[in-house]
This record gives structure tokens, C-alpha cells and sequence, in this order.
């Protein structure tokens, strides 16, 4: 029985390191890849001079540090969604092709945040917002899901916020309306919600 327990806790340690991996690696090339299209159509960038190097990409500044907050941020959304996993089932819960190709969704829709300019504070927010809220009711549609992905757009966008503020990065003013941020980015964080909530049912 002993031996049992060990071997369960050796395979538990073995499948949650294997988890937090691999979720920050998703999370740094898919965050990274998107915040690259912010930055090449000007919604947001990086000081020119930092303490920091830059990554080795062409015509951008992003130093060397953005694939590992984006890497930790996505790491601790999917733990919090793989803990609650057994406590609520999204819609597509079984939709393995989807969960799949979850990362590849959200990354799409993060560049389109940045190639579509309707404008921050109008048809921007609307557009981001009924696509975000049909894609919860249409891929999750529970309850304990929502508050997820509105827990995940309130403390995503208050980081942000505290990143502009110390000067880690910006936005440009015409998508800086809300305390330096776009008044949209709140629901870029419900759409890496759902698509999370997916994306761990799957690794």
C-alpha cells in the first residue's frame, strides 16, 4: 500500500510538471506571437531604452522578458482551470480537435485585436465583446466558466495597468483609454479563458 501511494504521488508530481511546462511554453510562444502583432500595428510597445536586451526579432523592440510573463500568466490561468476542472463541464468540454486548436484561435483573434483598428472606446470593443460572449456561450456556457474568464479579464487587466504605470510598456494614445490600456483588453481575457478552460481538458 505504501509502495501504491508513492508510485501515485511520483506519477502526480511526474504529470503536474509535465502540465506547468507545458502550459508555460504555449503560453510564451502564443502571447508572444500576439503581442508581436500589437506591436507591428502600433496598439502597443516597449521603450526603446531599458534595462533589459531585446529579443533577437526584426523591427521590434520587446525585451527578452515577454515570453516569460506571458509564459507565468498563462501557467497560472491553466492551473486555476485544471484544479476546477471536475467541478464544471464546458459545453465542448469533449471537442478534442477544438481543445486542440485552442492556442491557434486565441493567437488569431489576439493579432486580429491588432490588424482590426475600429476604434478603441467603439466598434473595437464591440466587435471583441459579442465575439468574447458568444464564444462562452457557445464553447462553455457555465456559470463557474464566466466567473472565470471575468476573474481572469479583472486581474489581467489591473496587471497591465500596473506594467504601464512603471513604465514596463505602453499603449498608444488611441488605445490607451482606460488608465493607459484599451477599454477592449479586458475582453481579450475572457476569450484566453475560454479558450484555456478547453486547452487544459486536453494535456
Amino acid at each position: 500500500m505504501a509502495e501504491l501511494r508513492w508510485q501515485n504521488k511520483a506519477a502526480n508530481r511526474i504529470f503536474w510538471v509535465r502540465f506547468l511546462t507545458l502550459s508555460f511554453v504555449v503560453g510564451a510562444i502564443v502571447g508572444t506571437t500576439g503581442d508581436y502583432c500589437h506591436v507591428i500595428t502600433n496598439t502597443d510597445g516597449y521603450p526603446k531604452r531599458g534595462p533589459f536586451p531585446f529579443l533577437p526579432i526584426p523591427d521590434v523592440n520587446m525585451p527578452v522578458w515577454v515570453p516569460f510573463l506571458f509564459g507565468t500568466a498563462v501557467m497560472l490561468m491553466a492551473t486555476v482551470h485544471k484544479l476546477l476542472a471536475k467541478a464544471y463541464h464546458p459545453r465542448l468540454e469533449k471537442h478534442f480537435v477544438l481543445a486542440a486548436c485552442a492556442p491557434l484561435l486565441f493567437v488569431t483573434i489576439y493579432a486580429l485585436s491588432g490588424f482590426l483598428q475600429f476604434g478603441t472606446g467603439g466598434w473595437q470593443d464591440v466587435w471583441l465583446a459579442a465575439l468574447a460572449i458568444f464564444m462562452w456561450w457557445a464553447m462553455d456556457g457555465t456559470r463557474l466558466g464566466a466567473i472565470l474568464a471575468v476573474t481572469n479579464a479583472f486581474f489581467g487587466t489591473c496587471f497591465e495597468i500596473f506594467l504601464v504605470s512603471i513604465g514596463g510598456f505602453f499603449y498608444y494614445k488611441t488605445h490607451s483609454n482606460l488608465m493607459g490600456v484599451p477599454s477592449w483588453l479586458p475582453w481579450l481575457y475572457v476569450i484566453a479563458s475560454v479558450c484555456i478552460s478547453l486547452f487544459v481538458r486536453l494535456i
